[in-house]
């Protein structure tokens, strides 16, 4: 598990660290502070997938389109990427995590080398001068390599970049656990995906536990293949779409689905209050709490409630998870390092109501 995290011109950071980094973390911070871009970093470093590059950034719509190969190509706009929006050469990205050894992740940005047909059979009229390189590098001595040319107007051709990268890539993520729940949750598909993996095992009872904090009446949750997922309930004869009980339900659904899937890994959180009432928190972050420490799953989430983050206070002191590490992370980009508060430390700026966030 990552206990320490540095960031080195990563979107909003220039440099920043974070100590002390526990099992289930959560962070807080006003808004544009970092949060989301922490988690981003993670997800990056812990694929130690190059495919991720072409998904990760058009994910939040940053994407740049040539009119005149619109049919054809769509190009990531890789400043977005970088500190300050700005490509030059040399200039570095660096994602660094600390555990038991250290795992990096590396962007440079360099001369072009000779340009291959390949590449110019996607974008004849957009080769750049410059070239993206990517090094993940783990275990001290493992790593895998990546090379994209960047197009005249500062992207990557994703089609291009798809085939270009080090097939090693592919073969190193197949031991990496890591899951990430966006702020408006899991789609459907998503979520299909995760539960027929666990439909009639020990795991399903895990899925019903979560699920029963916000609709206790629940008996059954299932898939119908492509025509959604349903509820057998208590209070009606008739099995009923999922999204008939609300925001809630998928939330949780999602959230604890995600969690068994990345067991023995990493599971990455954006705004986990969404759609969940303050009063059935406390029971969610005993439920997060629990699964992680039975599945060994390193927990990252972030917020801006201070519902979510006193709830979590009163699961910090609790003797279930006395032997737990649970922190709280402020981030704050225009700082060097973040403000981390320990479990008797969230109880105490709970006791004494401060205010953490």
């Amino acid at each position: 598990m990552i206990t320490q995290l540095e960031i080195k011109n990563f979107k909003g950071f220039s440099e920043y660290k974070i100590d002390d980094i526990g099992q289930v973390n959560l962070l807080v911070g006003t808004n544009n502070c970092g949060k989301t871009s922490v988690l981003e970093a993670i997800y990056l470093l812990k694929s130690r997938d190059t495919s991720v590059l072409y998904s990760f950034i058009p994910e939040k719509d940053e994407f740049i389109q040539n009119e005149e190969r619109m049919h054809r190509d769509v190009e990531g706009d890789l400043c977005q990427l970088f500190h300050g929006f700005n490509l030059t050469p040399k200039l570095d990205l660096a994602i660094v995590a600390a555990d038991q050894s250290i795992e990096g992740l590396s962007f440079f940005i360099n001369e072009t080398e000779k340009v291959k047909s390949s590449f110019l059979k996607f974008t004849p009229y957009s080769a750049g001068q410059y070239q993206l390189d990517v090094e993940w590098l783990w275990d001290q001595n493992r790593y895998c390599r990546g090379k994209c040319p960047i197009s005249r107007e500062g992207g990557l051709i994703y089609n291009y970049m798809r085939k270009s990268f080090d097939s090693k890539s592919k073969m190193v993520a197949c031991d990496i656990n890591i899951k990430l729940v966006p702020s408006l949750s899991l789609n459907k598909e998503e979520i299909i995906f995760l539960l027929d993996k666990i439909l009639l095992t020990s795991d399903e009872d895990l899925m019903l536990e979560a699920v029963r904090i916000v609709e206790q009446d629940i008996v059954r949750v299932a898939s119908v293949g492509k025509g959604g997922i349903i509820v057998k309930s208590r209070k009606w004869e008739k099995r009923i779409p999922v999204d008939s009980f609300g925001d809630g339900i998928r939330r949780l659904l999602g959230i604890v689905l995600s969690l068994i899937g990345a067991k023995n890994g990493t599971l990455l959180i954006d705004e986990i209050d969404t759609g969940l009432h303050h009063t059935v928190m406390s029971k969610m972050w005993k439920l997060v709490c629990a699964t992680a420490k039975k599945l060994n799953v390193q927990v990252f989430a972030t917020t801006h409630s201070r519902d979510c983050w006193e709830t979590l206070a009163d699961n910090a002191i609790e003797d279930e998870f006395a032997d737990m590490s649970i922190r709280i992370h402020r981030i704050d980009k225009d700082m060097k390092q973040a403000e981390t508060f320990t479990n008797k430390e969230i109880n105490l700026a709970f006791n004494r109501e401060l205010e953490v966030r």
